[in-house]
């Protein structure tokens, strides 16, 4: 598997660069000829233009945050007291 993969990757590759090749040094003795090449047409034709427009964004309040008072009690062992950390290195 992975001789082929390996194989189907460089054929891959090739293909690509001589297309790449081709494409950009590929030419025509007369002009009657280059107007049906579909690589010319593509090359010389416009890119369409991408119209956009953008809308104004709308903001409302979606909720309101209720804070509430939270106080935690830890409850301390007299089996915690006399434990000790870890030396400080």
């Amino acid at each position: 598997m992975r001789f082929t993969l390996r194989w189907l990757t460089w054929v891959c590759l090739s293909l690509m660069l001589w297309t790449a090749v081709a494409e950009s040094t590929h030419n025509h003795p007369n002009k009657t000829e280059a107007i049906s090449c579909s690589i010319c047409v593509m090359a010389h034709s416009t890119a369409p233009v991408i119209g956009t427009h953008h809308v104004k964004p709308v903001f409302e309040a979606v909720g309101l945050l209720h804070e509430e008072e939270l106080l935690a009690k830890a409850p301390i062992s007299v089996f915690e007291l006399g434990i000790r950390g870890p030396p400080a290195v």
